[in-house]
């Protein structure tokens, strides 16, 4: 019911939408619908010219645009026919995080490489492109990690031989996938030059079109879903997310929640940070990187049932 409100409130879909997301586009369309429901809660008249790029946001003091993008397995792949399977792909598409560098990196030159900036209605404007992953039975498991090493040349943190994890600002230099490598610093190349920043979020499913739901009273009486997952720890020094789980109720999670900007140091039409208040921000200042966690205030309003210290699991503190 919520995916069909949404729908009818964005006006300016691909008129292929209807038909994909009752075929092989399914993914990518949830995906799709959830940007929509997420502008428009952060306040911006969302509309579209074409279709090219996906979203026209505009207020009386900004225009820019949204282009979505996932990042999928190559064709139409078929389900796994046992439980075996799939937790095989389920532990290839999470064992390395430069896989997943890989897989979006080739998202970003394909979309780059549309030349969006040149169209007549985008001249001059700010270009984000928006970005999710399909690419594996894991794929929405991984954080925003992987992808800020591949835009700022950063490896973040580094993990010695006896396994402890600390903070460094050494550079990646390159990412190495399970069958292809790159460079590492998409935000230094010239392609990326008319892209004034990359949101990401991994929450634009289903699950998420669920919650708001019922959050929202649409499901049937006695309707009530749980969620367990990890979140930002914001105690100075830690390398680990905290662990959560929680009883899903009205106005306990915005659509935004779960979102990351991370702004072009290098933009042509760089994208002011109040387009996304509210959001997480990162942005890259004399080498530095810069980041404004909204996620900290999530986690100090958020009503927990139970909160895991960092490192342990739910079954070790239940």
């Amino acid at each position: 019911m919520l995916m069909q409100q949404t729908f009818e409130q964005w006006n300016s879909a691909d008129p292929q939408f209807v038909r994909d997301f009752q075929t092989a586009g399914f993914d990518a369309r949830v995906f799709e619908l959830y940007l929509a429901a997420t502008l428009r809660s952060l306040g911006w008249s969302i509309g579209g010219e074409g279709g090219r790029p996906d979203y026209r946001c505009r207020d009386p003091g900004l225009e820019f645009y949204v282009e979505a993008a996932t990042a999928n397995s190559p064709g139409n792949p078929r389900p796994p026919a046992s439980k075996e399977e799939y937790y095989a792909l389920f532990a290839q598409s999470t064992a390395n995080r430069d896989e997943v560098a890989v897989r979006f990196g080739s998202v970003l030159r394909s979309k780059a490489q549309k030349r969006y900036h040149e169209l007549p209605h985008v001249v001059g404007k700010p270009i984000v492109i928006a970005l999710q992953a399909f690419f594996g039975p894991g794929a929405l498991l991984h954080n925003v990690h992987p992808l800020v090493r591949y835009l700022y040349d950063k490896a973040l943190t580094e993990v010695d031989s006896t396994g402890t994890v600390s903070i460094t600002d050494a550079d990646v230099g390159y990412h190495v996938g399970d069958t292809k490598t790159i460079e590492s610093g998409w935000f230094g190349n010239e392609d990326a030059a008319f892209i004034s920043a990359v949101m990401w979020s991994n929450t634009g499913t289903v699950a998420k079109f669920s919650r708001m739901a019922a959050g929202l009273g649409l499901g049937p009486p006695g309707w009530e879903i749980h969620r367990f997952g990890t979140e930002l720890d914001p105690h100075p020094g830690a390398t680990e997310p905290a662990r959560f789980f929680e009883r899903v109720q009205a106005g306990g999670e915005p659509w935004e929640e779960g979102m990351v900007i991370m702004h072009n140091p290098n933009a042509k039409n760089p994208l002011p940070g109040s387009a996304f208040t509210g959001v997480t921000q990162i942005n890259q200042v004399n080498d530095q990187l810069s980041i404004d966690p909204v996620g900290r205030q999530i986690f100090q309003q958020r009503s927990i049932l139970t909160r895991c210290p960092t490192g342990q699991s739910l079954e070790e503190n239940p």
